[in-house]
């Protein structure tokens, strides 16, 4: 009986993604618990985290990668699927929305990061190849947990077939929003700027494009394919757009034109909750 109630013993793999994708974290944790002490770690110039608003971004962003410390030990551990669904979906939704354009990317940032980079810049040329390979790292492996907690836990979706419907009013909006999205962002990687904020622009616009095609033939072919392109280029836009529009109003971030980029950040933040809503109303039905 002690032996039928144990839990399933969690497999060595499973346990090596997980505290890999916690490894990950810990450079970008521990500069940011350097910033937020006073600390002066990879800081060319200390005063640029020297605000309120910087140690409000500091702690906003390190607790992201805390939040993202504890989904990987819940997708690992049998205590994760005791979470109810909603506190695991979203910050992972929005966890790959962010993390999956990095990755995508990674070439063209690793080219970026290859050339000479400015001396004024506030930080160590070292900060920014710690960060973004930290986070290629957590968008490759803390995915892996994910995907390997959703088969466990939703195996349905993966052999069901789409629930019948229609993709209706919401899921229309979202597909021409996916289209605004697409569209503004390339102009944008065709504007000016740094390689790697405009090749980030080709990505998410390939990826809203990729959503909005899979959500508009979602009743055709097998179901999973299509919801793991929506869930990735619907988390993208609203990742990146809600992102976008903090850098915009808080951080007053001026690399483009306000004019342009606060209604098409807005658009994309809506259409992807509309594109992400409009499929999770298809997945199928557990047998």
């Amino acid at each position: 009986m002690t032996a039928a109630m144990a839990s399933p013993k969690v497999s060595s793999s499973r346990l090596i993604v997980c505290y890999a994708a916690i490894l990950g974290t810990l450079p970008y944790l521990t500069l940011k618990a350097s910033w937020v002490t006073g600390g002066s770690l990879g800081l060319r110039d200390p005063s640029f985290v020297d605000s309120d608003l910087m140690l409000f971004a500091n702690l906003l962003t390190g607790g992201m990668d805390v939040v993202a410390v504890v989904l990987a030990l819940a997708f690992t551990y049998s205590w994760g699927r005791r979470i109810p669904a909603p506190l695991v979906l979203f910050p992972i939704w929005i966890g790959t929305g962010l993390l999956a354009p990095i990755v995508l990317n990674l070439p063209v940032i690793v080219a970026d990061l290859a050339k000479p980079q400015l001396t004024e810049m506030p930080l160590e040329n070292w900060v920014w190849a710690v960060v973004y390979g930290g986070f290629a790292w957590q968008g490759v492996l803390l995915l892996t947990a994910f995907v390997l907690y959703a088969r466990d836990r939703w195996w349905f979706v993966v052999t069901g077939t789409v629930r019948p419907g229609t993709i209706g009013v919401a899921g229309k909006l979202g597909i021409v929003a996916a289209v605004v999205c697409a569209i503004g962002h390339t102009i944008w990687a065709f504007g000016s700027g740094g390689l790697s904020a405009r090749g980030q622009d080709a990505v998410i616009a390939v990826l809203g494009l990729l959503a909005a095609i899979a959500l508009a033939t979602v009743s055709r072919g097998r179901f999973w394919p299509r919801l793991v392109l929506v869930w990735t280029g619907a988390g993208a836009m609203a990742g990146s757009g809600a992102w976008g529009l903090f850098g915009a109003f808080a951080m007053g971030s001026a690399d483009r034109a306000p004019v342009l980029a606060v209604p098409v950040l807005a658009v994309q933040v809506i259409g992807g909750v509309l594109l992400m809503t409009s499929v999770l109303r298809r997945l199928p039905h557990a047998a």
